[in-house]
């Protein structure tokens, strides 16, 4: 099938994704409160919700090059349930994305492939998820963790490894991401340690640091009302982390979302009152107004606060679906590095 005929089916069902929600929710599963998310199985597709995602960051730092962000990023997308009658050429398809960022350069690829053809996938025993050339390979509890990718100004090879178990976000994986009931599945591994080379504008530098896995799946992840997402994830330099989310409504009442995760891996959930995220500066990129500076709070007995500054301001992923990623850095009652994503700008 024609790559452009594959980014209009892809950009088609992502802007009819919340019109059509009811819809959608008739052929393919939801996420369910009830779900047991079990490792290995988990790991691997789940081909009865309409999107699910595999999406690897890591913090790294380099003598060569000092800070420096990679994203990595295996989409899988559904129009249609596996009990459909429609042709296997039309059911779905893949989309990889992967980046490097420095504070200077921001460098992005994608890919395209089509359900069904060998071209892509996520296979267990031992894992695998790959389009194309990129891959990242494991060990089916993706303790350790192999990722290769490259595009036309860099080329990455970094080794993941942790002894710590996922965590579950939300409710033992259920995560609400509205009050209309819109939910998906979703686990984080923040705790990998990161070693490897990166090869930018020709020159090998090799980078170590630190990296999460995001896994999430879902069928009608955004209602009606919503705009899109602003989604943190922070590596604390005491070794705790924390993700939190602001999902943009049109009404001004964001929906807000988060945990806070001590070393071990245990985790608590923040209320929607116990976390505030405000935009401090912005910067115009490709023509659009960016929050590239945020103030978090986290609110309490005793209130702590947090100032984020992007690496590069510049960090637009021109792709098919456009959005604004990268690194991070932290400063005020705690300090440390971490990844922004903002989409719906």
């Amino acid at each position: 099938m024609n790559i452009k005929v594959l980014i209009f089916f892809f950009c088609f069902f992502l802007l009819n994704y919340n019109s059509k929600a009811d819809e959608y929710n008739n052929q393919f599963n939801v996420a369910d409160p009830r779900y047991q998310i079990t490792f290995p199985k988990d790991h691997g597709p789940h081909k009865n919700f309409a999107i699910e995602w595999w999406y690897l960051t890591a913090n790294l730092k380099s003598k060569t090059l000092d800070q420096l962000g990679i994203q990595w990023t295996l989409f899988k997308s559904s129009l249609s349930p596996p009990s459909s009658k429609k042709s296997r050429e039309l059911n779905g398809f893949w989309m990889g994305h992967s980046a490097i960022t420095t504070k200077n350069s921001h460098y992005f690829e994608e890919r395209f492939a089509r359900k069904g053809s060998t071209q892509a996938g996520v296979t267990l025993n031992p894992f695998k998820a790959w389009i194309d050339n990129w891959a990242v390979t494991g060990d089916d509890n993706m303790r350790t963790m192999l990722l290769e990718s490259s595009g036309v100004e860099f080329a990455v090879s970094l080794n993941f490894a942790t002894k710590i178990s996922p965590v579950l976000q939300g409710k033992n994986g259920y995560s609400k991401k509205s009050q209309q009931g819109s939910a998906s599945h979703y686990y984080s591994q923040p705790f990998y340690s990161v070693k490897g080379w990166v090869i930018l504008h020709g020159e090998k530098h090799f980078v170590e640091g630190v990296g999460w896995l995001d896994r999430e799946w879902s069928s009608n992840l955004l209602s009606d009302n919503q705009l899109g997402w602003n989604w943190f994830s922070l590596h604390l330099d005491n070794g705790q982390k924390v993700m939190l989310f602001k999902i943009r409504q049109n009404d001004g009442n964001d929906f807000l979302s988060g945990s806070w995760i001590n070393k071990d891996g245990t985790k608590k959930s923040f209320k929607a009152t116990e976390i505030r995220l405000e935009e401090t500066a912005y910067s115009t990129v490709r023509g659009r107004k960016i929050p590239t500076k945020w103030k978090i709070s986290f609110l309490g007995e005793t209130t702590r606060i947090i100032y984020t500054e992007a690496l590069n301001n510049y960090s637009w992923m021109e792709t098919s679906i456009p959005y604004w990623e990268g690194p991070i850095s932290f400063s005020g009652d705690f300090s440390g590095v971490g990844y922004l994503e903002m989409t719906g700008y």
